[in-house]
């Protein structure tokens, strides 16, 4: 099948586009009107695996060769190309269309705010009720993805699916109105749309001021609507309020006040942002993989000013300018390098002209977690920490940041 992706996207969903189409033998371009330099070397990376890359502008060319094109949220709906296209698809939708769908009880997040965090701690409170579930969507974890895994058999009984307002409209859009069953369909927060996929949901939950507004959109009993304030008032004190939406839901999955306010206080943020994987009685190991720019480790050892932090860092994409994460580094306890285009053609000439020491590079992240570890004063009083905050991608060793992170989560759980 000749499959175009349009548009590279923000988050790492055309990359992920376009390996998923390249692993099933598929003949893959993706084309984006923005030029090489700006795309980074990943781009350099797709094409090593076989995929034709068009930078700079897009050809009609392309649009007419393609039997399907995958339109990233960021292409408007009456894009001029769009008309020469046979078959217009997203990760959503196309992962809607597979039968194992049938097996998967979904849950959709759509709101303005607070939808990453309700997405995440739903996901992670039905695992630890023993639910298997995973998430994908806006957080930026593609449903291509999660296709990846239910084509190695590994399906989940939940999957929460985060939306923003323009990734609703384009599903609604591409399916014509045939949205799959929903089980729980929660709005976070109101926003200027409430989103086609809440008629077709079990049960909805909104905020209390938007309740009636959505029975009409809706037209259906009112008693599969309910607001988020009334089903989530016997959430424990202890949890933060923006906890809200996801309790709300999971009490209306049928589990006990007492097992979701349990499940929900064992939430340790969103993975791979800041998240506390381990804490024993000397150190704290933190999962902040989601940070992909050298600017973004600044901000996450701030955090930690006045411990001493054993950095993980390095990654790929050799267009990035690692001296915007010196500052960091410098004030890290030890520092120990994952492998990567950026690690080597960047940041280590950089550390070297700044006379800055280094373990590593390790191609694969248990040494790495190893390694700082080994730095950790098992006497001291002082809490230490065990920080993953790359500072760069992930392509070249794993499959997303996202993956990224669990791989470090499991190799923590270990120790």
């Amino acid at each position: 099948m000749n499959v175009l992706i349009f548009g590279y996207g923000i988050h790492g969903g055309g990359f992920d586009s376009v390996m998923y189409f390249l692993s099933r033998g598929d003949n893959v371009r993706l084309t984006d009107i923005r030029t090489r330099e700006m795309l980074g070397d990943s781009i350099s990376y797709l094409e090593s695996k076989g995929a034709v890359i068009h930078c700079g502008g897009h050809m009609t060319e392309d649009f007419l060769w393609a039997d399907i094109v995958i339109k990233t949220p960021a292409i408007r709906l009456n894009n001029e190309f769009l008309a020469f296209s046979k078959r217009i698809e997203n990760d959503i939708t196309f992962c809607a269309t597979r039968e194992e769908l049938d097996k998967v009880k979904l849950i959709c997040v759509t709101g303005a705010r607070n939808k990453t965090t309700t997405a995440s701690a739903l996901c992670h409170a039905l695992n630890k009720l023993g639910q298997k579930t995973h998430m994908c969507g806006n957080m930026g974890i593609s449903a291509f993805t999660e296709i990846k895994h239910w084509d190695q058999g590994n399906i989940p009984k939940y999957l929460v699916v985060e939306l923003s307002a323009w990734q609703a409209r384009d599903v609604y859009t591409f399916m014509k109105g045939r949205i799959p069953h929903i089980e729980v369909s929660v709005i976070t927060s109101v926003y200027e749309s409430l989103g086609e996929f809440n008629h077709h949901a079990n049960f909805i939950l909104c905020p209390s001021e938007a309740k009636e507004t959505i029975k009409t959109i809706v037209a259906k009993k009112a008693k599969n609507i309910s607001s988020i304030e009334s089903t989530a008032k016997s959430m424990s004190k202890a949890i933060p309020q923006k906890m809200a939406p996801a309790f709300a839901v999971l009490r209306k999955l049928g589990f006990s006040t007492s097992q979701v306010n349990e499940a929900l206080k064992s939430f340790r943020g969103n993975p791979c942002k800041n998240e506390m994987v381990l804490r024993n009685e000397y150190a704290l190991y933190i999962n902040d993989s989601a940070s992909v720019i050298p600017a973004a480790v600044n901000f996450t050892m701030d955090n930690y000013d006045n411990l001493p932090v054993h950095l993980i860092c390095g990654g790929s994409d050799s267009t990035l300018d690692p001296k915007d994460m010196v500052r960091a580094i410098r004030g890290a306890a030890s520092l120990h390098l994952l492998n990567g285009s950026f690690t080597q053609k960047r940041l280590i000439p950089v550390l070297m002209a700044e006379g800055i020491s280094y373990n590593g590079p390790f191609e694969k992240m248990e040494e790495a977690v190893h390694s700082a570890s080994s730095m950790l004063d098992k006497k001291s009083r002082q809490l230490q920490v065990v920080l993953l905050s790359p500072g760069a991608a992930s392509y070249e060793f794993f499959e997303s940041e996202f993956n990224r992170g669990e791989v470090f989560r499991s190799v923590v759980n270990t120790l």
